[in-house]
């Protein structure tokens, strides 16, 4: 009999995860169905992720042996307590650390059956809810909540071995008005939100100060922000203090754009320290890594290119949407069911959508859409001749990614030898800032020489890396090319997926082996789902097809008039 055991990321950006007999079945955000970007999961009332991880297992609430939480904060908070679940209170539970959630998780989509385990977030669990052995890794101060953790992996066991605490000072700025210095912050990830909120206006526009760095120059020395009393992180004013515009973005752009590369400067040093600690600590010569700030390529490139560790895996769900996958393991092995766990292949966790799904989403469309749809007996290379005439393409394959990096099942695609293109997609389809940068999904055997990886591995399946692009290839690829001649690449196996078969297609087609890829949403908007969605979101935006399963629907006039 098989035993089912359902993860949770109670969080502001909610996950669920179905495992059985410790092999992860499916998992799902709760933002992809909501449609509400991190949408909270709260395990006290109905949630839709339940439904569907379990209808894609085929089994009812009463199948589940146990059920994990993993609470962002603290297990006491009233909507954690699944006992109130209309359905799942009958259930045994359990609860899981965040910054232990976070770690299994990396360990889970490593594989590796020894390693260092770096995690690295905003704030993790308060000190209340750690057990012992937790808090008897705790460096430093014993109040506030968890901001960096590292952990060894071996024997199938997780060991914390040295944590760091922190709490937040209080923001006595009232609500709404400008912000003249930045808000208070006590770990890497509050440091990168803080300066996030000031420039952007949101917390979570962290995204953007990374992509804005490389437009500036690190003014601010590193110590303006953090130092080290042994083997603590400990946070200053001193860029508090030096920072007094009030006005947000697109104001003061040069001077924003400094901030953002003294702050990513800052995170940089700042994982390397602990990174260092991890390496000291373990012996280990593997590292993975999880929590928000593991989203950071170019800090995570900063510990590649150190040498520390002879292999570096970043989960791709490294925020806080990975947790339940943690809190499943962490149920698994609860169980003793966790000889099957890991690695994972690939990064699509969520569900696939069947040919009548597709086909009932395009008799849905409303009359006078103004699209064709139609079926193509090859869709790989009829996006290839698409994009190749310069149009911008919805791409809808497969089983949906988790986390917040589309992997070539939920992407946007575009020619990367079209320089127009970027602001084309960022004003057109994203609609956002001038400045982002755009990724490109590179077929791997073909990766290494239009990169340079330096001493790591020629090899980014998750988008988690920022290296060069080659001086001399530069001028070929120019819309994946950012200002600084760096670019994220994925790099993609030719393993007879949609998405290798699309980028050989590409390849036949022009020479060259990648396309531009994004994720597939519109701004404000959470990574689309279902065929419904995608189409929805062609209909909204700038996007002149969408390619779903073995459809093709393009807007009329679209191939008449393709982009020079």
């Amino acid at each position: 009999m098989s035993a089912w055991i359902l993860g949770l990321a109670a969080s502001h950006n909610g996950a669920a995860a179905l495992f059985r007999d410790g092999e992860l079945v499916v998992a799902v955000q709760e933002e992809r169905l909501t449609r509400e970007k991190r949408a909270k999961l709260a395990p006290a009332g109905e949630f839709r992720a339940l439904d569907y991880v379990l209808g894609e297992a085929g089994i009812g609430v009463e199948a589940l042996e146990l059920v994990v939480v993993c609470p962002l904060r603290t297990r006491e908070a009233e909507d954690c307590r699944v006992a109130l679940h209309p359905r799942l209170g009958g259930v045994p539970r359990a609860f899981v650390g965040h910054h232990r959630a976070h770690a299994l998780s990396a360990v889970l989509a490593s594989g590796y059956d020894e390693a260092a385990v770096l995690v690295v977030d905003g704030m993790g669990s308060e000190v209340s809810d750690l057990d012992d052995a937790e808090r008897a890794a705790i460096v430093g101060p014993r109040e506030g909540r968890e901001t960096a953790s590292v952990y060894a992996w071996s024997g199938g066991r997780l060991a914390a071995v040295e944590k760091q605490l922190g709490q937040l000072a209080p923001d006595a700025t009232p609500r709404g008005r400008p912000r003249p210095l930045l808000a208070p912050f006590a770990s890497l990830g509050t440091m990168f939100q803080s300066v996030a909120r000031h420039v952007f206006g949101g917390w979570f526009d962290a995204g953007k100060v990374m992509g804005l760095a490389p437009y500036g120059t690190a003014r601010l020395p590193a110590e303006a922000w953090l130092g080290f009393e042994g083997p603590r992180l400990v946070f200053g004013d001193g860029a508090r203090r030096a920072m007094w515009l009030r006005e947000p973005w697109p104001a003061h752009q040069e001077a924003y754009a400094d901030l953002a590369a003294s702050v990513q400067a800052a995170c940089t040093a700042g994982m390397l320290h602990l990174a260092a600690r991890a390496r000291a600590l373990t012996g280990a010569r593997r590292l993975a890594i999880a929590g928000g700030v593991g989203l950071n390529g170019i800090a995570n490139e900063a510990i590649i290119q150190s040498g520390l560790f002879d292999e570096v895996f970043v989960i791709p769900a490294a925020e806080d949407s990975g947790t339940a996958l943690g809190a499943g393991v962490h149920g698994a092995l609860a169980l003793g069911v966790g000889g099957a766990l890991g690695p994972l292949v690939g990064d699509g966790l969520g569900r696939a959508y069947g040919e009548a799904e597709i086909a009932a989403a395009i008799a849905a469309l409303p009359a006078g859409a103004g699209v064709v749809a139609r079926r193509e007996g090859d869709v790989a290379h009829a996006v290839a001749g698409l994009l190749e005439r310069g149009l911008t393409v919805g791409w809808h394959q497969g089983r949906s990614e988790l986390g917040p990096r589309a992997l070539g099942q939920r992407s946007i695609l575009c020619d990367p030898r079209r320089a127009e293109a970027k602001d084309h997609l960022n004003a057109r389809v994203k609609r956002r800032e001038a400045f982002r940068p755009f990724a490109p999904a590179v077929l791997a055997e073909h990766a290494a020489a239009f990169f340079d990886f330096g001493r790591g591995p020629a090899e980014s399946p998750y988008m988690l890396r920022v290296v060069p692009v080659r001086p001399e290839k530069r001028a070929l690829v120019p819309a994946i090319v950012h200002v600084d001649g760096s670019a994220r690449p994925q790099t993609v196996p030719a393993d007879g997926s949609p998405f290798a078969r699309l980028l050989a297609a590409f390849l036949a087609r022009t020479g060259v082996p990648m396309v531009l890829n994004t994720s597939f949403n519109a701004a404000g908007e959470p990574l689309v789902e279902t065929p419904a969605d995608a189409l929805r979101c062609l209909l909204a935006t700038g996007l002149d097809a969408c390619a779903i399963g073995d459809w093709v629907v393009v807007k009329a006039g679209a191939e008449e008039s393709p982009r020079g």
